[in-house]
């Protein structure tokens, strides 16, 4: 009868206890939460690392774009001449109360508006959003 007894003994010991399976379960649940932070941590570097190198980009490009006034002024002239052979004319001004850059197409012949960008409608709606939004919003330092 020892026989049985011995094995009896050696069956329950392979038999974990209810106490060790929640120790493996929380060291389980502590290398999950480790693993889960440190792909977070590569994620937002990764992240950070693609927004400066997006706005050095930005600020290269922008670099690029820049125009001097005398620039601008010999584009204009430019696109005044190609204007002048389709009989149009271009008139480049600001809007006084949106402050917004405007570009109206004018028959050369009449002086008739041909076409506005931004159109009046969207200067109109520009400038009472700007009126709304500063009665809301104090903007004076």
């Amino acid at each position: 009868m020892n026989v049985p007894n011995s094995v009896n003994i050696s069956a329950n010991s392979i038999k974990p206890t209810s106490v060790e399976l929640a120790n493996d379960k929380a060291k389980q649940a502590t290398l999950n939460e480790q693993s889960i932070e440190k792909l977070a941590k590569n994620a937002l570097e990764k992240k950070e690392n693609l927004a400066v190198e997006n706005k050095a980009n930005v600020e290269e490009a922008s670099k690029a774009i820049a125009m001097t006034p005398d620039q601008l002024e010999k584009v204009a002239q430019q696109l005044q001449d190609f204007m002048g052979e389709m009989n149009r004319s271009l008139e480049f001004l600001v809007d006084k109360d949106s402050g917004r850059d405007v570009i109206k197409v004018l028959d050369k012949g009449t002086g008739e508006l041909v076409k506005q960008y931004p159109s009046e409608e969207v200067l109109t709606m520009i400038s009472k959003l700007s009126n709304v939004t500063g009665s809301l919003i104090d903007t004076e330092i």
